[in-house]
């Protein structure tokens, strides 16, 4: 008992002073990593890589996708706790985001979602040119042109114009939940179509990577070396 007495008495001060680390989430490990890259010869050539992580706090998947108009980097993060998700999808060429973040909740700053209720949810678009913050429903009932002209304006035009450029990628698996009540809001050419998803072979990633300035670690380009049991380059001298 004296023990036991001793240790309390030794752990008390650091659970008050906030030093004692909180448990991780039951089932999640602190830092997995995964990547992925993928050629289709088209026409028209797709090129993507897919770039997961998981910390104690959220999920992230990050895509680069490469098609004959350009270059897109499309990010999404799902929280451990909680059902928000947010999107965000980037031109590097022109420097500019649009994101998206829906909720069943409605967030505090977005008092235009004070009255949703289940299974509707908030949608907040972000971008360039201005913000919009509304139910998902508005975008299907009676007013749904007005808030897809509001949607398309928060984005310059040029970033909506070479956002077209896109389109051959949606078929890919992982831009699915991208499309409807993302992308297609901005311009409904973006609707993604019907068949079967985009696939192509696995292949070496880490240089597609690095070009848009996300490179693999040591580990990872050992990892691609064996996988693709490539010779691996010297380092210089």
């Amino acid at each position: 008992m004296a023990g036991a007495a001793l240790l309390l008495a030794t752990l008390l001060p650091l659970v008050a002073a906030g030093e004692v680390s909180a448990p991780a989430l039951a089932g999640r490990a602190l830092t997995p990593r995964g990547r992925w890259h993928y050629e289709v010869p088209g026409p028209p050539r797709v090129r993507w890589s897919v770039l997961f992580r998981r910390t104690e706090g959220e999920d992230e998947t990050r895509l680069l996708v490469e098609t004959p108009a350009g270059r897109w980097t499309l990010r999404s993060t799902q929280p451990a706790v909680g059902s928000g998700t947010r999107e965000e999808v980037t031109l590097p060429a022109l420097g500019e985001t649009v994101t998206r973040t829906l909720a069943n909740v409605p967030p505090p700053n977005a008092p235009e979602c004070a009255a949703i209720q289940p299974p509707d949810a908030c949608l907040v678009l972000d971008g360039s040119r201005g913000r919009l913050a509304a139910p998902l429903s508005a975008f299907s009932g009676k007013d749904a042109s007005s808030f897809r002209h509001r949607a398309s304006g928060v984005v310059s035009p040029e970033f909506l114009a070479r956002l077209r450029g896109l389109a051959p990628a949606l078929p890919i698996a992982d831009l699915a939940f991208y499309s409807e009540d993302f992308l297609a809001l901005l311009d409904p050419v973006l609707v993604r179509p019907p068949g079967p998803d985009l696939a192509g072979p696995r292949l070496p990633g880490c240089a597609f990577d690095a070009s848009f300035g996300v490179p693999c670690t040591a580990d990872e380009r050992r990892r691609e070396e064996w996988l693709f049991r490539r010779t691996p380059t010297p380092s210089p001298p």
